[in-house]
């Protein structure tokens, strides 16, 4: 810079970098991104703009730090840590979701550091975050499901410890929030608006009809009496608690591969085909 002081010269010269760095990380991971400077990492999956806009990474969910009396989940502190090691105080790329608002409000987003890495990708890899696909936010679910396989198979993070183990139906607890769970469908009831797969009296998968007939290649009536896990939030509707999905990478059917979630014995259980043929 013609003129300028040395430390003027420096800055300048520092800032053309990062432009050149951000020019090359939008071409490689595609335009339309807004680039952002980070306040505040919330935890593994949330952070805060500079501006005060909340962001939640789409796609994925990483264990719960949770605050007052209750205990972080296993790895809450490593993922938050990991998510601000990744940023490097550096600005970040944000690329809106399909349905970019979650029901708290924030933006819902896939993330990129300076250096052009898929934040999401990156968490997944480590064994600090599983997938968790919800339409019409699928952009990178291949992507995303590439990576929390590989973190299985290299027994990353998560994937080693028992607390994250799919627990029978019959185990789960009222605060279980986001959960992995199996059982076996007791009862498979239709109504104007859901599919119903009851894993125990207290314990229903809701699927909207609509969401069923554009992304699932089985037919309901075929999940009656089989052995399925599932992953998603648990919550509490009266007395009986209720897991909403609405994709099939949310539902696994023992016997079928791949096998994420299904324990050992129940995975090598063959689905029965019985009664398929007059499924509706």
């Amino acid at each position: 810079v013609v003129g300028a002081s040395p430390q003027n010269t420096a800055r300048a010269t520092t800032a053309l970098s990062i432009f050149f760095v951000l020019f090359a990380t939008c071409t490689e991971v595609g335009a339309g991104l807004r680039y952002e400077a980070v306040r505040d990492v919330i935890d593994g999956d949330t952070v805060v703009l500079q501006s005060g806009e909340r962001v939640r990474l789409a796609g994925i969910n990483t264990p719960e730090l949770r605050r007052g009396e209750q205990l972080p989940e296993p790895l809450a502190k490593e993922a938050s840590s990991t998510l601000l090691d990744l940023i490097g105080g550096q600005l970040v790329g944000l690329e809106e979701a399909e349905d970019p608002l979650d029901h708290y409000g924030r933006t819902l987003a896939y993330l990129y550091n300076s250096a052009g890495q898929s934040l999401q990708r990156q968490l997944l890899l480590k064994g600090l975050a599983s997938v968790v696909a919800i339409s019409p936010n699928l952009r990178h679910l291949d992507e995303y499901i590439s990576a929390e396989t590989t973190a299985r198979a290299n027994n990353q993070g998560m994937w080693t410890i028992d607390y994250y183990r799919a627990s029978s139906v019959s185990m789960i607890k009222p605060t279980a929030g986001y959960t992995f769970v199996y059982g076996r469908v007791q009862r498979v009831e239709l109504t104007e608006r859901w599919f119903v797969f009851a894993l125990a009296k207290n314990f229903v998968v809701l699927i909207p009809r609509q969401e069923w007939s554009r992304h699932f290649d089985y037919k309901p009536c075929s999940l009656d009496r089989a052995r399925i896990a599932v992953r998603g939030w648990v919550s509490m509707a009266g007395k009986r608690y209720r897991l909403v999905i609405n994709h099939p990478f949310m539902l696994e059917r023992c016997g079928n591969e791949p096998i994420r979630l299904c324990p050992n014995s129940q995975a090598r259980s063959v689905l029965s085909s019985q009664g398929q043929d007059a499924c509706v």
